[in-house]
């Protein structure tokens, strides 16, 4: 039996997931995603996008989320996985050096045709798409795991690369199709997105991007074209070509641990990319005790390349500034605020240029990631913080508070906030996804 013929009946055979801490966080992602989307969901590119899709037009069977309104399941995919990664708020995984639920859950609730009223609609339970979802997951990390650090060093997004093929996976589960061996194929080929987009719209359209094609595929296959192919193959397969002569899928252990919960997921508290969080973490540390008019000079230091996402030391737009750490600590050394606003298409101030040009990057001998602020004062002083595991990383976890809190921030409506962060929370115990759905799509 090949790899991927096992693969493929490993995970068809999953049984679904009862363990209350793999569903707890699963369901914490689920709340995650919604507050990102419902962040997002008036920022111009969003209803741009949205307006393409009006435009466009098609068989309208599925939910855009935060939009009260349907599109077609490739429309919705590609919107949801826009919108949910726009602001790049979503949660991250350190094995997939990417961003798992923008894509797996936009593709989950895209697939989900909420005009075939006729189905046994019990079918499609929480309990089997929480399963399917951290099967995603389980695929987007232990492709990570193979292919990183050549495939993210050679400009690859993971986001954009494995999302899909994690997407389609948990497609296929959640609906039992009997075609995953060739839908990882017809994905794998579709694989596409560069970390050059980093700092434009097109970066979180990889998300979508992704979701759309694991929708795709599926209705490519449903209407009987065939992908017969071996993804894994050894010398024309997906990890050849996307990794290196190492790069060898471990497919072992399968649903003993979840990758979901280890190393786990990483829910952000700020909206801009997460190899920043532990220098912002820092230096927020330090700023009350920081006046910037008498910063001499000041050093940040990673992992080595630990940075390797922040990718503008000097950028000239804010927009840009979401993937630079020099823009971000010193927009909080000035204590000025790091929301939206703060990353628009505007030039950088004058009064933070000044500050960017102060800063220089180091680099420690730790593997593991940190982030530490080294401000040195006119008068000679040091102030000086090092951070290892920022709030919402797995090590310094969200309380339930806090992420109510994120959500309820999105929605502005009490009320709202608080009915739909209990059918959240109840999520996994949801007989009918169809109910969930319709509960919530013309208010949301």
């Amino acid at each position: 039996m090949t790899a991927t013929k096992t693969l493929v009946q490993q995970i068809m055979t999953t049984p679904l997931i009862t363990d209350e801490r793999v569903l707890t966080i699963a369901t914490q992602a689920l709340t995650d995603y919604f507050a990102c989307i419902l962040t997002s969901k008036n920022e111009l590119e969003i209803q741009q996008l949205k307006q393409w899709i009006s435009d466009e037009g098609g068989n309208a069977t599925s939910w855009l989320i935060g939009q009260k309104q349907a599109a077609t399941a490739r429309q919705a995919a590609l919107f949801n996985g826009f919108q949910a990664h726009f602001l790049d708020y979503d949660d991250v995984h350190a094995e997939v050096r990417g961003h798992p639920s923008a894509v797996i859950l936009s593709a989950l609730f895209a697939s989900i045709n909420m005009a075939k009223t006729s189905e046994n609609l019990t079918a499609l339970n929480s309990q089997r798409f929480l399963t399917a979802y951290v099967i995603g997951v389980e695929i987007m990390a232990r492709l990570g795991v193979a292919l990183n650090p050549t495939h993210y060093n050679q400009g690859f997004h993971p986001t954009g690369t494995l999302g899909g093929i994690g997407a389609v996976a948990a497609i296929c589960y959640l609906h039992q199709y009997d075609f995953l061996e060739q839908a990882l194929a017809l994905t794998a080929t579709q694989t596409a997105g560069l970390r050059l987009m980093f700092g434009t719209p097109i970066k979180p359209l990889h998300a979508g991007l992704a979701a759309q094609s694991a929708i795709q595929t599926i209705e490519i296959l449903k209407h009987g074209l065939t992908a017969q192919a071996d993804f894994l193959d050894e010398k024309m397969g997906f990890m050849a070509v996307y990794g290196n002569a190492q790069s060898i899928l471990d497919i072992q252990n399968w649903g003993q641990s979840w990758k979901i919960v280890e190393p786990g997921l990483w829910f952000k508290t700020y909206n801009f990319c997460s190899a920043a969080a532990t220098v912002a973490d820092a230096a927020s540390i330090l700023q009350p005790q920081i006046n910037p008019d008498e910063i001499d000079k000041i050093k940040l230091q990673f992992n080595p390349k630990g940075d390797a996402a922040l990718i503008y030391t000097q950028p000239e737009t804010q927009v840009k500034g979401r993937f630079s750490a020099e823009y971000i600590v010193a927009k909080i050394l000035c204590n000025e605020p790091l929301d939206a606003h703060a990353f628009t298409t505007n030039p950088i101030p004058l009064h933070i240029q000044k500050i960017m040009q102060k800063i220089d990057r180091t680099y420690g001998e730790s593997s593991q990631r940190f982030g530490a602020v080294k401000v040195r004062l006119k008068n000679g002083e040091i102030l000086q913080h090092c951070v290892e595991h920022p709030k919402g990383s797995p090590k310094k976890p969200y309380s339930e508070r806090e992420l109510y809190e994120k959500l309820a921030n999105a929605i502005q409506n009490d009320d709202l906030s608080q009915r739909f962060f209990a059918s959240l929370q109840t999520f996994k115990l949801e007989s009918n996804l169809y109910h969930f759905i319709n509960q919530y799509k013309d208010i949301l």
